[in-house]
Order: C-alpha cells, then structure tokens, then sequence
C-alpha cells in the first residue's frame, strides 16, 4: 500500500477499469481545503494525541491516498502515515456503507492476526473528512524506503534473502491465523528505516473486490504476480499466496516486474500465466545472482498445480536452511 509520497504523483495507474466518476472524488477532495483524518477509536494506536498535517497525495482505481503525521505522548517524533479512502459519491448512502461493512471485516481479520509481529506493519481503520463528506479508510506508517523492489533497486547489495526470509516469516504467521493476504506483491511489502520487512494491505484487495461487483471481473493491477487459478476462476487461498511469493521472489531477484507494466498490452502475458503458469513462462530464466537452492524452492512455490505447492510454513523452513 505504502510508497515513497515523492513517487504517488508518477504512480502508474491499475489495469482494472475505474468507475465513471474515477476522478470526481479526488478532484472535489484535492480542491477542498483541510481534509480530516481520524482513526477509530476502538482501535488506534495507544499514546496518540493528534494527527495534524492530512493532505492529498494521489489516486488509485478504487481510493484516494492522503499524507499526514500523528503525535504521540510517549514519543518526541511524529510518525509519518499514509491513508487509503475509498472513493464513493456522497450520496451514495448504500455505497458508503458497504465500504463501512468491508473496513470493519478488514479490522476483525487485522485483530486476528494482531499488530505485534516484528514483520507485520500495523493497520488502522480511520475515516476522511472533507466539506462535510466523510470516507471510509485505513491509515498505516509510511515507510520512507518505500516498497521492496523500489528497495533492492536502491541497495543492489543488499540481503535479498533475509528480506524474503521476513517475508515468509510474516506471512506464515498470517496463515497461521487463519486469514489469506490475497495480494502478495512488492508494492505490499515495505522497508523500514532499519532496512526491516513490513507486509502490508492484509486482506485489502480481497476486500475491495468482493465489495464492488466491477472489480470482481477486472484484471488485478498485479496480475503479474498472481497464480493462474487466481487469474481464471478469482479463487484466493494460502497457495495463491504461496505463488504469489514465489512471483515477488523473481522481482526481487531480477529487480523489476516479471512483464512490463503496460496498461495497454498486458494481455498475452496474463494469457501465458493462464495457460503455462510462472513455471512454464520464467522456469527456463534462473537469475543470475539467485542459488540453486532458492530457485529450486521457486519453481515449487509457483508450479500450476497448487496442491503441489509447499505451504508458507514449508518456505520459512526451506529458506531458513538456504546459506
């Protein structure tokens, strides 16, 4: 979810088709003055006093992102947040309570797996407030490293295994919570100051897709890094994760996504993912800097049979004895 906020203006767009009024919100909202951000407060962070500083950032097919920074009492530095509003019209009452619904579902799976674990960023359900017109959302940190791809590119000696070890370790632990993050990408896994792990957006685009019938159909802006039971029949499950990990893995490796992110000609390779799997694509394209060992462990993860896929428990353990 979180990216470097110099990035949002540059950001390129999703191939799922917006609605017709992609850019009324946005446009109503970056011309109001002084937006809101408020947090529920059932469910904030503890120590906070203010969240001052709320402003526009960018757009997405599905919501708005805002900047801002919170104050705490236990703590002399703000802390840097990004917020995801979901755009809905104003007086689409059905709408906005659908997206109300969706954001409280997202709290009972964020409350599932907890706000502790060292490679899981926290998430908070918040509202946006401009000329009166209040918008569901979600605020998390904002990491200043941005996303793991923006990461490696930056830091070409860095240790891509220790950030794929966090990785699993992070989402092994939301599986053993019973809950699919649904979205494994790079955009979803960021990098703290300290160079750690943040998995991101747990649930988000599930959520948003089941909540607005013309998302369910569309083609997921990562695509890229979906398994083709996901891409064909919109199925989600811990292998879809799985295979999506092992996707990440090859970006991370290769610094850049597996096709090119072209809005307008992205459909032969999501056919070819369809059809062949990552397998049958990339399994003749081993990295040049990547061991034999983790591409062997790739090959598994993202194999067209998902009942032949290890589970994220199984990577942690694969990885953990990769030297």
């Amino acid at each position: 979810m979180v990216m470097p906020l110099s990035s949002f203006q540059s950001q390129q767009l999703s191939h799922e088709v917006p609605s017709e009024s992609f850019g009324y919100q946005a446009d109503n909202l970056l011309n109001a003055s002084d937006p809101g951000l408020s947090l529920n407060h059932d469910f904030q962070p503890d120590g906070i006093i203010n969240i001052e500083s709320c402003r526009f950032a960018a757009y997405t097919s599905y919501a708005d992102m805002y900047k801002a920074v919170m104050f705490f009492s236990s703590q002399d530095s703000p802390l840097p947040v990004v917020t995801k509003a979901f755009r809905v019209l104003p007086d689409d009452h059905e709408g906005k309570d659908r997206l109300n619904r969706m954001v409280g579902r997202l709290q009972t799976a964020w409350s599932t797996v907890g706000h502790d674990h060292e490679y899981i960023s926290p998430t908070w359900p918040a509202t946006v407030t401009s000329a009166g017109f209040v918008v569901p959302a979600i605020t998390t940190p904002y990491y200043h490293n941005g996303n793991v791809l923006q990461y490696v590119r930056r830091n070409p000696n860095v240790d891509r295994l220790g950030i794929i070890f966090q990785t699993a370790c992070a989402l092994a632990y939301i599986h053993s919570k019973g809950v699919i993050h649904g979205n494994v990408c790079p955009e979803n896994i960021c990098i703290t100051d300290d160079g750690v792990v943040r998995v991101t957006d747990i649930g988000v685009d599930t959520q948003v897709r089941l909540t607005n019938d013309k998302y369910i159909y569309s083609v997921p802006s990562n695509w890229m890094y979906k398994a083709s039971e996901e891409l064909e029949m919109n199925t989600r499950t811990t292998k879809t994760d799985v295979c999506s990990l092992a996707a990440t893995i090859y970006s991370i490796y290769t610094s850049k996504p597996p096709f090119v992110c072209n809005p307008h000609s992205f459909g032969k390779g999501l056919m070819h993912i369809v059809e062949r799997g990552h397998e049958g694509v990339f399994g003749n394209f081993k990295p040049v800097e990547m061991k034999d060992e983790l591409w062997a462990m790739v090959r598994l993860c993202w194999t067209i049979d998902p009942s032949r896929r290890p589970s994220m428990s199984e990577v942690k353990d694969m990885l953990s004895r990769i030297n």
